[in-house]
């Protein structure tokens, strides 16, 4: 029987990386814990302080926000009664208040997980020495957006006591919960792989986490184009020939489906005003109806589809050697 070399750290990448063979491949969950990157990155960001403090903090917003809007709810329901019906837009305010400042909160913190992910290895030269192990540039990219996902999946799991609480107020079907937790997840790989993707391309951590945040806040100013452009074509609605008015239609329900926010609500009004999740007959200009597919739909294939871009980019950047 042959001894073990001294000095060999078993939770080392490479020890793991060596037991490769052995790996329960239909497992998918053991699959992603085999990734010597996810391990290490876990079990470094849970032995700290600051993956607890960023949890309190963020949990702590969520409920002060939530307990501002049922304090104020409650005050206006005294003067006029509380009757059934206000309890249910109740029980949506708060649950709709949830997901939004959620998504807020997931789209800041994801690029924050990320943006140094590839770019501190370099700054702290140890870039090349991961590129010479067993380790694969498509394991090292997934790693580190595996585990920074699994942190922000944890936050979305720790905020559903408080999104429960619309569960008892009324109002909030089990169709609101599975599109919002799925808009939220889809949301957080995305922002994760925005920030891998920056972090790959660029050499240092503070030029790809202001990148990752400038990119952000412009998909946000979208919303402003976006109204401004809603406005400026319902004027001159009277005179866009049809053909016009459908191509203005789909590019606005485009923009409004692919910011998160303007999706999440209009997801809300076509399920409270139409009974349906997955599309609507509706107007934007003029008088002729159209045909749309629900925003959450366009919102999910379209992030996705830009997440396993971005990731097979960073794939292939993290292949190339340093010049």
């Amino acid at each position: 029987m042959s001894a073990e070399p001294q000095g060999t750290n078993p939770e080392s990448p490479a020890s793991i990386v060596k037991r490769e063979p052995g790996m329960n491949w239909t497992n998918p969950f053991k699959r992603m814990l085999d990734n010597p990157v996810i391990l290490k990155e876990l079990r470094g960001r849970m032995r700290g302080r600051q993956a607890f403090i960023l949890l309190t903090v963020y949990l702590g917003l969520i409920a002060i926000f939530i307990g501002i809007i049922y304090l104020v709810t409650v005050g206006e329901s005294s003067s006029i009664g509380w009757d059934p019906s206000l309890r249910q837009s109740v029980g949506k305010a708060i649950f709709g208040s949830v997901v939004l400042l959620e998504l807020l909160l997931v789209s800041f913190i994801g690029p924050g997980l990320t943006a140094g992910a590839i770019t501190a290895e370099r700054e702290r030269q140890t870039f090349d020495l991961l590129r010479t192990t067993l380790l694969s540039a498509s394991s090292l990219v997934l790693g580190k957006v595996g585990s920074a996902f699994t942190y922000l999946f944890l936050l979305i799991l720790t905020a559903l006591p408080i999104q429960s609480l619309a569960f008892l107020l009324g109002g909030v079907g089990i169709g609101e919960m599975v599109v919002s937790s799925v808009m939220l997840v889809v949301t957080a790989i995305f922002f994760c792989t925005l920030g891998i993707f920056f972090s790959s391309f660029m050499k240092r951590t503070l030029p790809a986490t202001v990148t990752s945040y400038g990119t952000i806040v412009a998909s946000f100013l979208l919303i402003v184009v976006t109204f401004f452009l809603i406005t400026y074509v319902d004027r001159m609605s009277s005179n866009i020939d049809p053909l016009r008015e459908y191509a203005l239609t789909m590019l606005v329900w485009f923009l409004i489906s692919t910011n998160p926010f303007l999706a999440a609500i209009m997801t809300e009004v076509i399920l409270v005003e139409d009974q349906s999740l997955f599309y609507t007959q509706n107007s934007l200009f003029g008088n002729n109806n159209f045909y749309l597919s629900s925003p959450w739909i366009i919102y999910v294939v379209f992030y996705l589809v830009l997440t396993v871009i971005m990731i097979f980019l960073s794939i292939q950047r993290v292949k190339r050697p340093d010049r």
